[in-house]
């Protein structure tokens, strides 16, 4: 299988290595036909990125589209948090945001739990808690929160699901096919085993293989995650591939 896109890259606006330039670049030399930058949004209090900074980004995207674009689609994407049942970086005050900025500008939207975020209902505590190995959340209820907060914002897929906090694979199969959201398979940290991707795609779930690069180096890095398809003989359903 030749994946074609990589949704999932970041760059040195947030705590990547290189610069969006670059990782368009790599994609090239990669024989990738498209490529998104999805940064950090800005409700990460360490990574996020937001105001002027979240401007500029899209201006360096459009920038690329022009110079590039007979050879590669440069895409704008957001890396969103999740801090709450239907809540995320979407759901907050404008501030976060450039004057006469809103979610338009972006061409693919992730969601997932990262650590570094202030969460905003007592789930999403207890999922921060287990984050950092201090409890447990209940894993139906982390799976329905991401599908309600995914569903609410127009978020197109979960990134590396079950990476921190455990999710019910069930419900989040089920969920992500009745809405049309994909399951990333991560290629920087596969986050989910080979048994949960088997059993995801029984109910119906597609997925999106990114490779989370935070280097150009690592743009179009699909190795470990082609490899967890392969073992779970998932690779039909891996909508950025061609056989």
């Amino acid at each position: 299988m030749k994946i074609f896109a990589d949704y999932h890259t970041h760059t040195v606006y947030s705590h990547g290595k290189g610069t969006a330039e670059a990782n368009v670049l790599a994609a090239m030399e990669k024989g990738l036909r498209r490529i998104a930058v999805s940064e950090h949004a800005g409700a990460h209090l360490f990574y996020g990125v937001r105001g002027e900074k979240l401007a500029a980004l899209r201006r360096e995207i459009d920038s690329l589209n022009k110079r590039y674009g007979n050879e590669i689609e440069v895409l704008m994407g957001l890396e969103c948090n999740m801090l709450g049942g239907g809540k995320c970086d979407l759901s907050l005050p404008r501030t976060l945001w450039p004057k006469g900025f809103d979610a338009a500008p972006f061409d693919v939207l992730l969601l997932g739990f990262h650590k570094g975020i202030m969460p905003r209902d007592a789930l999403t505590w207890r999922a921060m808690g287990e984050a950092f190995h201090l409890c447990k959340a209940d894993p139906v209820k982390v799976a329905n929160a991401l599908l309600e907060t995914a569903d609410r914002h127009h978020i197109g897929m979960l990134s590396h699901p079950c990476e921190y906090v455990r999710a019910d694979i069930p419900t989040l199969a089920k969920g992500a096919k009745e809405l049309n959201i994909l399951l990333e398979i991560n290629a920087s940290h596969v986050s989910l085993t080979p048994e949960e991707l088997r059993e995801a795609a029984s109910f119906g779930a597609k997925f999106a293989v990114g490779s989370d690069a935070h280097t150009p180096e690592r743009v179009g890095c699909f190795d470990a995650a082609l490899d967890a398809a392969a073992k779970a003989g998932v690779e039909e359903r891996i909508t950025n591939g061609i056989f």
